[in-house]
Parts: C-alpha cells; sequence; structure tokens
C-alpha cells in the first residue's frame, strides 16, 4: 500500500510538472505569435491534463469524452491552415 501511495505521489508531481511546462510554452508562443493562431491551442490545456490523468492515473474517458477530445484536437489543426 504505501508503495502505491509513493507511485501516485510521483505521478501527480510529474503531471503538474507537465503541466505548468505546457502553460509557460502557452504563455511564450502568445508573446511572439499571433493570439489568433495561440488561442485556440491554449483553450486545449484541458486536453493535455486529461491526456496526462488517462496516462499516469490510469483514469478512462467516455466515447463522447473521446469524441470531444477529438473534435476539439481537429479544430486546432484546421484552424492552423
Amino acid at each position: 500500500m504505501k508503495n502505491t501511495a509513493a507511485k501516485t505521489k510521483y505521478a501527480l508531481l510529474l503531471m503538474g510538472i507537465i503541466e505548468a511546462g505546457s502553460v509557460a510554452v502557452v504563455n511564450f508562443g502568445l508573446t511572439i505569435g499571433d493570439a489568433i493562431l495561440i488561442t485556440p491551442i491554449a483553450s486545449a490545456l484541458s486536453i493535455v491534463t486529461i491526456t496526462l490523468a488517462i496516462i499516469f492515473m490510469k483514469d478512462r474517458i467516455t466515447k463522447l469524452q473521446g469524441f470531444g477530445m477529438i473534435t476539439a484536437i481537429v479544430g486546432i489543426i484546421v484552424t492552423a491552415f
């Protein structure tokens, strides 16, 4: 039981570091790029959080949630062109 708690703490710490890094990169992008291109990507930070939770915390998402994530990613790609 103690080992699982330690793994969870390390996974949460790693997720926090990655999330903070992604926020920093988006903010940097806003300073050097067009806001019209960066804003949709910035609004997709929840996708990063959900993906990290799926990978590290073994969370499960519903089909509707998965469809929403895919739709958001496709929307970002479409607005890039």
